[in-house]
C-alpha cells in the first residue's frame, strides 16, 4: 500500500535525538515535517482507546509492554498515513518521525527512505527524566518501567531493520551529535534529491505555521490531561525564508496569545 506522498521515515527510541534532528533537517532542507507523537491526542479522539491504560500494561512487565506498544503502533499507522496524505504539499517529501514507525511496516507503506536511531538505557532514562514536569507525578513513577520496555523495543528494531535491509544509527551515551546528524542528513538528502522542496514565501510559511498549530494542540491537550503547564516549546519560525532553522520558544498560553 502506498500513500502517494513521498515520505522519509525516522524511527527509534526516546533519547536518540530523532525528534530534534528531524525538526532541524526539515527546516534546513525545506521539507515537510510530520512528528507522529504530535497527533497522539488527535488519534485518541478519532480512534478511541486502543487498549488498557499505560500503567496497567507496564505492570505486566517489559515484554508485555513492548508487545502492546507494537500492537497499538500498528493500529495507529493507517491513521498516521491518512494524516500525512491529507497534509501533502505539491509532492514535497515529508519527514515522518516517531517511535511508532517499524521497519517491518515500510514494505507496506513504501517510504522513499528510512532510518532508525536507537540508544542506550542511560540516554533513554535521561531523556524521560528531562521531560518530566511539575505535577505529572504518575510519569515519575513509570520512568524505569518505560526504560526497560524501550530497551526491548530497541533490540527488536535492530533485528527488524537488519532483516529489512534498513539503516540503523547507534546513539551512544556519550554521543557526538554532529556525527549522528550527518548520518541522518546524508540518508535524507540521498532519498529526497529527486523531489521538489517547499517554495520560499507563502507556501513555506504556511506549512511551518500548520506544523506549529499541530504541536500546540498536542501540548494543550497534554496540559489538560496532566493538569500542569509544560515548558516553552521551540516553535518554528514562519518567516518563509528557505533554510530558516530559527525558533521562537513559547508556552501554550504565549502561542495562543499570538493569534
Amino acid at each position: 500500500m502506498v500513500t502517494s506522498v513521498p515520505m522519509f521515515w525516522v524511527g527509534g527510541t526516546p533519547g536518540s535525538g530523532k525528534s530534534t534532528i528531524v525538526r532541524r533537517l526539515a527546516r534546513e532542507l525545506d521539507l515537510a515535517l510530520h512528528p507522529v507523537d504530535a497527533y497522539t491526542y488527535d488519534h485518541l479522539e478519532r480512534l478511541g482507546a486502543l487498549g488498557p491504560p499505560l500503567d496497567e500494561v507496564l505492570a505486566f512487565g517489559p515484554v508485555a509492554a513492548a508487545d502492546d506498544f507494537e500492537r497499538t503502533s500498528a493500529l495507529r499507522l493507517p491513521t498516521v498515513m491518512d494524516d500525512v496524505r491529507a497534509a501533502r504539499v505539491a509532492g514535497v517529501p515529508t519527514l515522518v518521525e516517531g517511535p511508532q514507525l517499524h521497519p517491518g511496516a515500510a514494505a507496506t507503506w513504501s517510504p522513499i527512505g528510512a532510518i532508525w536511531l536507537v540508544t542506550t538505557a542511560e540516554r533513554t532514562r535521561a531523556a524521560r527524566r528531562q521531560r518530566l514536569v511539575e505535577g505529572d507525578h504518575a510519569a515519575r513513577f513509570r520512568v524505569e518501567a518505560l526504560v526497560e520496555r524501550d530497551q526491548l523495543i530497541s533490540a527488536r528494531l535492530r533485528a527488524a531493520a537488519s532483516a529489512a535491509g534498513r539503516a540503523v544509527v547507534e546513539v551512544p551515551t556519550d554521543v557526538e551529535w554532529d556525527e549522528v546528524v550527518a548520518s541522518v542528513r546524508t540518508a535524507v538528502n540521498t532519498a529526497t534529491a529527486p523531489f521538489a522542496r517547499l517554495r520560499p514565501g507563502r507556501e513555506l510559511a504556511s506549512r511551518r505555521r500548520a506544523e506549529n498549530d499541530v504541536v500546540h494542540r498536542q501540548i494543550v491537550a497534554h496540559e489538560r490531561h496532566i493538569e500542569a503547564t509544560l515548558p516553552a516549546f521551540p516553535y518554528a519560525c514562519v518567516c518563509g525564508q528557505s533554510g530558516c532553522t530559527d525558533t521562537t520558544p513559547a508556552t501554550s498560553a504565549e502561542y495562543r496569545g499570538r493569534g
